[in-house]
C-alpha cells in the first residue's frame, strides 16, 4: 500500500473517534450527566417547599357597616392544603371603625384567615385604642363580629390606671370591655395612675 492510502485511512479513522467523542460526550445518555439536586430530595421536604414566601404582604377589607381593617406584615407563606391561612410574620393591623376610631394593633406573627378575616396575634401582642394599651401574649380577632380577646399575661394601661388580667374582652362597636382571671379565686390586680397631688 502507498503511503497516501495509509494517510486517508489514518485520517478516516481519526474523524471517526472526533465523530465518537463528540457523540459519548454531548448526545448520549443525557439524564446521566444532568443532576437534579430537587429529586434528591425527601418526599417531605418537597411538600414543605411548596409553601410560597411572600414579602411585604398587606390585606385589606370592609364591613357593610363601614369598618375597615387592614393587615400587613414583612412576609408570611401560604400552606397549599388551607390556601385560605396565611401565617405571617412581624405584623402590623388596624382596625378602622365607622366612627372615625382607629385600633392599632402589632404582634411578632400572626395566622389571617382570608375568607373571614378572623385573625390570631401571637407573640408580644400590643393593641393601641384611643387613650388604652394593652399588651398581652395572643389576640383573637374576629373583624365581622368586632371582637377582641386578648388573653395570657395581658396587661392594661391607661392615663386612669393599669391592670394585670388572664383575659380582656372587648366588643368595639358597644365599648363593652370584660376583665377575667381563669382562676376565680385570684383578684384582678388594678393600681390608679390619677395624681392626687401627694406622689
Amino acid at each position: 500500500m502507498s503511503k497516501k492510502i495509509y494517510l486517508q485511512i489514518s485520517i478516516f479513522i481519526a474523524i471517526l473517534l472526533i465523530v465518537s467523542l463528540i457523540y459519548l460526550m454531548y448526545f448520549q445518555d443525557d439524564n446521566k450527566i444532568v443532576i437534579d439536586p430537587v429529586s434528591k430530595k425527601p418526599k417531605d421536604e418537597l411538600v414543605k417547599s411548596e409553601e410560597d414566601l411572600i414579602t411585604e404582604m398587606k390585606y385589606f377589607s370592609e364591613d357593610n357597616k363601614g369598618n375597615k381593617y387592614e393587615i400587613e406584615s414583612d412576609y408570611g407563606t401560604i400552606n397549599p392544603e388551607q390556601s385560605n391561612l396565611i401565617s405571617m410574620s412581624k405584623v402590623k393591623a388596624v382596625v378602622y371603625l365607622n366612627n372615625g376610631e382607629k385600633i392599632f394593633i402589632k404582634s411578632d406573627k400572626a395566622n389571617y384567615n382570608n375568607d373571614n378575616n378572623d385573625t390570631v396575634f401571637k407573640g408580644s401582642v400590643l393593641m393601641n385604642y384611643n387613650d388604652h394599651k394593652i399588651k398581652a401574649e395572643n389576640l383573637d380577632l374576629s373583624f365581622r363580629n368586632n371582637l377582641a380577646t386578648l388573653y395570657d399575661k395581658v396587661y392594661y394601661n391607661s392615663s386612669i390606671s393599669n391592670l394585670f388580667a388572664d383575659k380582656i374582652l372587648i366588643d368595639f362597636m358597644s365599648k363593652k370591655t370584660k376583665i377575667l382571671m381563669n382562676d376565680d379565686n385570684k383578684n384582678i390586680l388594678v393600681r390608679s395612675n390619677i395624681n392626687d397631688g401627694n406622689n
